[in-house]
Order: structure tokens, then sequence, then C-alpha cells
């Protein structure tokens, strides 16, 4: 089946700084060309001969391949990341940002910088999520081929000259800016749930997976409470045992934990906060584990709970 031409997934009169016209031109041309294209090479790929085909043959279908195929999926999550004011987040997602890089403003200090210095250039500028570490990362590319392996974007800049010029010239500099006010963020922090749920590896909480207290999780495990600091502070009770963990400043705390020893995360409810934690603590050789389902999964499977100090 051929790939298919996606329609904005926004309303091009509520982007500020980016004219319909240049959004749509992007769109239709850069955007619609390379879907156009991946499906004339893999229609060509498809009639090839592949064990007398000529080296230089395949090389070069193959290379116009990702190149064109990178170009379409780039292109879909740049148009899939715009559409909001920049701004508005779940409080999970600038979680995920402040315990990668110290900060919100830090992670968008180095992100504007990254795509500042393609300016006049081309490539991509890539938040990436990197399932090994349980940590997002910038990463810079210089064409449609280069990404982290292993890694899952969640938020793309387009540098290339058409994604701007029509607009700004060559003031590449005042097109991220107006880039960065349009960010819809829910639409970042879904891609980042699904990357973080696909990667995780749970321990389950539910009714026969554990005994009546802590002290019967398997191999004494530490139990590490990594709520969100509002919603630590807002709760009354705890797992008892558990000692409560930032998790924004995990590059802390993770550097005193003990090697050898099972450490099982829990978070609210087992989503992303408590899996991206133990995927980074798993990263620097420990045991770790999330909760399936969090406190709260712990609460409804009838565990006993502290009141918390």
């Amino acid at each position: 089946m051929d790939a298919r031409i996606l329609e904005l997934p926004f309303d091009l009169a509520a982007l500020r700084g980016l004219s319909p016209g240049l959004v749509t031109s992007h769109h239709q041309n850069n955007y619609g060309g390379a879907v156009k294209r991946l499906n004339a090479i893999r229609a060509q790929l498809a009639t090839t001969a592949f064990a007398t085909a000529p080296g230089y043959l395949l090389n070069g279908l193959k290379r116009e391949e990702l190149i064109a195929g990178n170009s379409m999926l780039l292109h879909e999550l740049y148009f899939g990341c715009l559409g909001g004011d920049g701004v508005t987040m779940e409080p999970a997602m600038k979680l995920a940002l402040d315990a990668s890089f110290g900060s919100f403003e830090r992670w968008r200090e180095e992100f504007v910088a990254c795509a500042k210095a393609l300016g006049g250039g081309s490539g991509w500028v890539l938040l990436m999520f990197q399932p090994r570490e349980g940590t997002l990362l910038n990463q810079w590319a210089a064409d449609h081929t280069q990404a982290v392996a292993g890694g899952v974007p969640i938020l793309a800049l387009d540098m290339y000259e058409h994604a701007y010029h029509l607009d700004y010239g060559a003031a590449a500099g005042a097109y991220v800016e107006a880039f960065m006010g349009n960010i819809a963020w829910a639409s970042v922090y879904a891609r980042y749930q699904q990357a973080v749920h696909a990667a995780g590896e749970p321990f389950g909480a539910g009714a026969g997976d554990l005994a009546d207290g802590p002290e019967d999780v398997p191999g004494g495990a530490l139990l590490l409470d990594v709520r969100r600091a509002g919603v630590f502070e807002q709760a009354r009770t705890k797992i008892p045992g558990a000692r409560w963990c930032d998790p924004a400043a995990v590059a802390t705390w993770g550097a005193e934990l003990p090697a050898g020893r099972e450490l099982l995360v829990y978070c609210a409810c087992g989503d992303e906060v408590s899996r991206a934690i133990a995927m980074r603590l798993r990263a620097v050789g420990l045991n770790a584990r999330y909760l399936r389902g969090g406190i709260d999964g712990w609460q409804a499977a009838g565990r006993p709970l502290a009141d918390k100090p």
C-alpha cells in the first residue's frame, strides 16, 4: 500500500508568526513531495531483481528510500507538534524535561541554540526519548538520515530553508522563536507517554502479585516513592517503608542507591513517571522496576498504607 499524505492537524489561522502560505507550501511541496517520492522508490524496489542488480543501483535506491521515508516521518512529526501556545503543558511533561535537562528553561535554551546553529544550512533538531536510559535528549541532525539508534522522536523542528524562507528570508532565528511559540505540548506529551509505556518493565501490583506488606516484596526490595513533588505534598498516605525521592532530582539520589538490591519504584498510578525513573536506574546497572498501577493500584488491591509524616 502506498503511503498517504496526511492532512494538517491544526487550523492554519491559529498559528502565530507562521503564515498560511508558508505552512501550506511546506506541507504540499516538501512533505507531500517526500511521500510521493517514497512511493515511487518503493514501486521501483518492488520490481528490482536484487540478486542481479548492480550494487550501485541498490545503494542508491535504498539510500533514497531512507531519505524520503525519514523526510515523510519527520515532517509528520513537525506538523503534529504545531497548533498550541508553546507554553501550556502537563506537569508530568515538565517534570520529564526537568529530570533530563535540569529545568524546562535549560532544555529550551539548548534546543533553540541548536536550531539557530543550523540557520543558513539544513537539518533538524529533535527532542528524543531514549528507552535505554529513560531520558530525553536534544538531537542535532544535518539531514534526514541522522537519528539516535533506538531513540523515539517526540518533537521535531525543521531547519531546512523551505520551512521558513517565504516568511523570514535568512532570519532563521526569528523563525525558531515563532515555532517555539506554536508548540502543542499536549501532542508532545502524548507521544512521550506512548514511548515510555512501550518501553517500561513493570512489577505487577494486582491481587496475588504481592503479599500483605512491603516486607514481602521479592528480595526485600527497597521501595522508592517517586510521585511528583506537588502530588506527594498533597498526599496523606504512602506505601509502608517507602522513601520519597524527588523524580526531578533522580541524577542526584540515584547515584546513592545500593547496587545489587531490588528497587521497586512507584508513582501515583504507574504511568510514565515511575516507568521512566526505573529505566533510568536500570541504565546505570541498578535492579529497578516500577509498580504497575502505582500507589492507586496498591490501594485498590487491598494492600496496606501508612500515614505520611
